[in-house]
Formats: C-alpha cells, sequence, structure tokens
C-alpha cells in the first residue's frame, strides 16, 4: 500500500513527461525540416542495425555493381571529354614546331634584308 506522498510525486513526474512530449511535439511541428532529418536518422540507423538477408544481398549487389560501373564509365568519359576540350584549346606540338620554324625563317630573311640594305 502506497502513502499518499509517492503516489502524488507519481502524478507530478507523469504530468511533467506528458508536458515536456507535448512542447517537443509541438517543436517538431514547427520544424519540419528537423523531423524529416531526424526520420532519415533513425532509418539509417535501423538499417545499419538490421542484418541483411542472402535474398537482400542476392537482388542488390548486381544492383551496386552496376551503379559503380556507371559511375566509373561517367567519371572516364569527363576525363575525356575534358582531355579533349584541352587539346583542342592548345596547339598540338607539330603546329608549334611549324609556327616556330616559320618565325625563325621570317627572322633570318628580315636580318638578310636589314643586312642588304
Amino acid at each position: 500500500m502506497s502513502n499518499g506522498k509517492g503516489g502524488g510525486a507519481a502524478n507530478q513526474n507523469g504530468a511533467s513527461n506528458r508536458s515536456s512530449a507535448r512542447r517537443t511535439v509541438e517543436e517538431l511541428g514547427e520544424n519540419p525540416v528537423a523531423l524529416v532529418a531526424g526520420g532519415v536518422a533513425l532509418g539509417v540507423l535501423i538499417g545499419m542495425l538490421v542484418p541483411r538477408v542472402a535474398k537482400e544481398r542476392e537482388l542488390l549487389d548486381p544492383l551496386g555493381r552496376q551503379l559503380a560501373d556507371r559511375a566509373t564509365a561517367v567519371a572516364q568519359a569527363a576525363k575525356e571529354a575534358g582531355k579533349q576540350e584541352i587539346d583542342t584549346l592548345l596547339p598540338g606540338k607539330d603546329a608549334t614546331k611549324e609556327r616556330v620554324s616559320a618565325l625563325f625563317g621570317n627572322v633570318l630573311n628580315a636580318a638578310k634584308e636589314a643586312a642588304k640594305s
């Protein structure tokens, strides 16, 4: 049999807990982004704690490999496209060599002409 004091403290604690829970729910209602973020975090945590079954692995492993292969292919394509873009912006070695040779020839011709005058 409990005395009056113990029952009163339990009632006060219960009322305090209910009040605290009500404030928390109201605050979450005011900030739905926090509610979504908390739900995502909780889902990730539960997903990490629940063991994967063999059927899940059987179904998801090929998908994971396909996604990784596609990501690798996209990265390689981006690398090649960037390389081609740089190659089009910069002159090739042969073109540069020809330009330098032509410039050097023009300088020599100008020097010869200047020496004749």
